[in-house]
């Protein structure tokens, strides 16, 4: 019985050495496949690689996205100099970014009118200070909003060009011939996405997990919306709404102090930045430091009209200002009232 084991165990060995003998060639014909293809790659092909493994091996994808992003400035940067020297790109940057620019002003102004209660036309440097927070998050919003289009168009272009190049048709310079452009672009759309997905989670202090989920829940609601009748549609987006109101962080809930925390003796600036930490998300932060701005920078300490101790004032005419008061429980910090001016020449008019 011995016997017949040792003689199983010698033909099992000597068939996996001729396996490994007969693999082998295959083996090494792998490696030398890979390592051309890994040779062939560009410097952003190859982050592009690794962001997508760090994707599959890392649960958080803020590493991938910031491999993402570089990639995406060493693959895009060239073409934008070189659209830069242009004068067709030079007029087609300009009017991209003074867009932008347009919309964030006009946001800033809103934005500055909910914080105080009056027109943004009174608290000039305010508007601007508001324009600052904000410009940053909408021009790489609206950029990587614009390069994640692109590269959802960018395969059936290429697909295009394919079906073409039988008829004789040259190729187009611009587009990069590196190894397989076409493949590349799907990878760039998927970690694109995931760049835009993790931005969006930065701005609204949410996990990723759920910004995904809302923008799967808000795209699977439209397709039932469009499929339904002109009263079950309004009946449809009025619930949308509702649910997207409670959803907004601007709720009692994202500027509540936190309960467990003593108030009794801590500072102004303590508790200031207590409240600010207890705000979720970086345009509800934005509006605690815009009105924090306004008392702290753009209101007057002292003013012709009789005004709190503990208050600074704005005038907006010679009958009226914006007293700007501290205020724990008001939603932004700073409670903004709009009163008469009682001075030595105006007085106002009794109710």
């Amino acid at each position: 019985m011995r016997r017949y084991l040792k003689i199983a165990k010698w033909r099992a060995n000597k068939q996996f050495q001729q396996q490994q003998r007969s693999w082998q060639p295959h083996k090494t014909r792998l490696v030398e496949r890979l390592q051309a293809i890994w040779f062939n790659l560009s410097t952003a092909q190859k982050l592009y690689l690794l962001a997508l493994s760090s994707l599959i091996v890392v649960p958080s994808g803020w590493l991938s996205a910031t491999i993402t992003i570089i990639a995406l400035v060493i693959e895009f940067w060239p073409k934008f100099n070189q659209l830069w020297h242009s004068l067709a790109g030079k007029a087609l940057i300009l009017i991209f970014y003074a867009s932008i620019a347009n919309f964030v002003l006009a946001g800033a102004s809103g934005i500055v009118n909910d914080v105080t209660h009056v027109s943004a036309n009174h608290f000039n440097y305010t508007h601007n200070f508001a324009t600052l927070l904000y410009l940053p998050p909408w021009a790489l919003g609206i950029t990587l909003g614009t390069l994640l289009l692109f590269q959802l168009f960018l395969p059936f272009y290429i697909f295009v060009l394919l079906l073409i190049k039988p008829f004789g048709s040259e190729r187009v310079k611009f587009i990069s011939q590196s190894y397989s452009p076409l493949l590349t672009a799907i990878v760039r759309f998927i970690l694109a996405t995931v760049v835009f997905i993790n931005l969006i989670s930065f701005l609204d202090d949410k996990p990723p997990e759920e910004v995904l989920d809302n923008m799967v829940s808000t795209f699977i609601d439209s397709k039932v919306i469009a499929k339904e009748s002109g009263e079950e549609q309004q009946k449809a987006v009025e619930e949308l709404g509702e649910r997207l109101e409670q959803q907004l962080p601007g709720n009692e809930e994202s500027f509540a102090p936190s309960q467990d925390v003593n108030i009794e003796g801590d500072s102004e600036t303590a508790e200031n930045l207590r409240q600010f930490l207890d705000t979720k998300g970086y345009f509800e932060r934005s509006k605690r430091l815009i009105a924090m701005f306004a008392y702290s920078f753009e209101a007057d300490s002292y003013s012709r009209c009789l005004k709190a101790e503990n208050s600074k004032a704005v005038e907006l005419n010679d009958y009226e200002i914006v007293q700007l008061t501290p205020d724990h429980n008001a939603e932004y910090g700073y409670r903004f009232e709009v009163i008469a001016c009682d001075s030595p020449g105006v007085t106002p008019v009794a109710k």
